[in-house]
């Protein structure tokens, strides 16, 4: 069974502390949109056979609607040999760690640090 993902990493309109989270995941199937805010950072890692059918968002509002976001932050992914991503559309993602053939493009392309990923399948 596929775990929807429901998660933003940002600041939520208030100021002062560092907006850093890390998301593991061991053994599951995620899938959704990650939205992780311009002054923010996440670092997504699949492991033992993880897959993760999605992409990555910048466009966040908080609670009471106002755009608290529209830029993705920073967003660092680490792949390991026995998991996947498959794309959901083109993605911009800051860092990657791992074997590119892990990735499913799906029509889709992976841009790291401004760059289209090579080896996708």
């Amino acid at each position: 069974m596929k775990a929807a993902i429901s998660s933003s990493v940002c600041d939520d309109g208030w100021s002062g502390a560092s907006n850093i989270a890390e998301l593991v995941a061991d053994a599951q199937e995620l899938n959704g949109t990650i939205l992780v805010g311009d002054n923010s950072t996440l670092t997504l890692i699949l492991g033992n056979g993880s897959s993760f059918e999605g992409t990555f968002g910048g466009e966040i509002e908080n609670a009471k609607g106002t755009t608290v976001s529209t830029e993705i932050g920073t967003v660092n992914v680490i792949l390991d040999g026995t998991s996947t991503w498959t794309l959901t559309a083109d993605t911009y993602i800051t860092s990657f760690e791992g074997d590119a053939s892990s990735i499913i493009g799906n029509g889709y392309t992976l841009y790291v640090n401004g760059t289209a990923l090579e080896g996708t399948k």
